[in-house]
This record gives structure tokens, C-alpha cells and sequence, in this order.
């Protein structure tokens, strides 16, 4: 439509391709920078594991492609390897955002073995 403010539909977004599933606000580290809310140890309630399915369910749907596994820190949570095969039978991309607290030889097979593509490492201090 000449004269138009609306964008043409092939300059419009398209769906979302990254899906950043912040699993807790728990974390053993305590960084100043951090952007969980300052009361994070009140906030108890995170989403379950059958509920975080179904969100993951619905991002595939809308179209997103790769997802994000992040917190405070994901390694926290009991379910994580149970989350991570249903991304892979999902046919997520996945990505692992870590700072690493819990991530032993032993837990990094069973995320393996579940399908995790990807991890991140993210140093918060030299010490």
C-alpha cells in the first residue's frame, strides 16, 4: 500500500527464536551486579517441572528454536536434566548458562546424555 506507516509484511518480526527460561532466583553466589530482585530468598514459588514443560511446549509452537537454561543458577534446580530432555524431544537447541557451582564430571554426563548442546560458563569472580 503505497503511502503506508505500516510496515510491509515482509519487513514485520518474525517469531521468537530464543526462548530464556530463568529457571530460579536461587543461587549460592552473591554478586553485587546480580538482576534477581534484592529479596530473592523470600520469592519460594518457581514454576514446576510439568509447568516449565508446557511453556517450553508453547515457545516450539510460536515458532522458538533455541533455549536458554538460566537463573540465578539453573544447576540448582533437581529437574534440570529432566528439563533438558524435553527441550531435545521438543527439538530445542539448547543452551546451559552456568556459573559453574555443581557442575561435576558426573552432572555434565546426564545433561549430555539428555541432550544439552551447549554451555556457558560464566566467571563472576578470580577467586
Amino acid at each position: 500500500m503505497a503511502g503506508s506507516n505500516l510496515p510491509s509484511k515482509s519487513s514485520r518480526a518474525g517469531p521468537p527464536l530464543w526462548l530464556l527460561a530463568e529457571l530460579t532466583y536461587r543461587c549460592p553466589l552473591h554478586c553485587v551486579y546480580c538482576s534477581n530482585p534484592l529479596d530473592f530468598a523470600k520469592v519460594e514459588d518457581e514454576l514446576s517441572t510439568d509447568d516449565w514443560k508446557r511453556v517450553f511446549r508453547e515457545a516450539r509452537s510460536l515458532g522458538a528454536v533455541q533455549l536458554g537454561f538460566s537463573g540465578g543458577e539453573p544447576m540448582l534446580r533437581e529437574d534440570l536434566v529432566d528439563l533438558v530432555a524435553e527441550a531435545r524431544n521438543l527439538g530445542f537447541y539448547t543452551n546451559l548458562i552456568t556459573s559453574g557451582v555443581g557442575l561435576n564430571e558426573e552432572r555434565i554426563k546426564a545433561l549430555k546424555s539428555a541432550g544439552l548442546d551447549h554451555i556457558q560458563v560464566s566467571f563472576q569472580d578470580s577467586s
